[in-house]
């Protein structure tokens, strides 16, 4: 396998991984989602909005658009048009990733974060660092879930790898 074939299947997982704890995050009751379970956020649901919100900043990234304050990537109002604004997000990374060539994932881009620091990566350690971040997040969801007394969802990459 060559890095597109790797980045792409990753961006895949990322998207499987998510989809899979929006289904399971949206069939809990609105104490459940907005309950404080003290992790690195509050909630089950402000753990969802700021994946949300990364996944957006860095497509914005790679598109080499600016990005703005957190307001700019705000969340749908429900669970499910949440899902739907969250898909479409993974789905135009995805879209954008398949149009790459080989040039396209070594390219350096020039980015600054929030803060205003500015970064140059290569576009493959962005993909990269989406999925990983992904993974994080979606890892503390799952701890969540535990906390609630819920048996969460098989998320592991092996599992997707098995399914796909």
């Amino acid at each position: 396998m060559n890095i597109p074939d790797i980045a792409i299947t990753h961006l895949r997982y990322h998207r499987w991984a998510t989809m899979q704890v929006m289904d399971e995050s949206a069939q809990l009751p609105s104490e459940q989602l907005l309950k404080n379970l003290h992790g690195s956020f509050l909630s089950i649901y402000d753990t969802l909005v700021h994946l949300y919100q990364a996944d957006s900043i860095w497509l914005d990234r790679l598109h080499q658009q600016p990005t703005g304050a957190l307001e700019k990537y705000a969340v749908p109002g429900c669970m499910y048009e949440f899902r739907d604004a969250w898909t479409q997000v993974q789905d135009k990374m995805l879209a954008w990733a398949q149009e790459l060539d080989e040039q396209g994932w070594q390219r350096t881009l020039s980015y600054r974060t929030r803060a205003g620091v500015p970064y140059d990566s290569q576009v493959w350690q962005i993909i990269l660092h989406v999925v990983n971040h992904g993974t994080h997040h979606r890892g503390q969801v799952t701890t969540m879930l535990r906390q609630l007394g819920i048996k969460p969802l098989n998320l592991d990459l092996i599992a997707f790898y098995r399914n796909a």
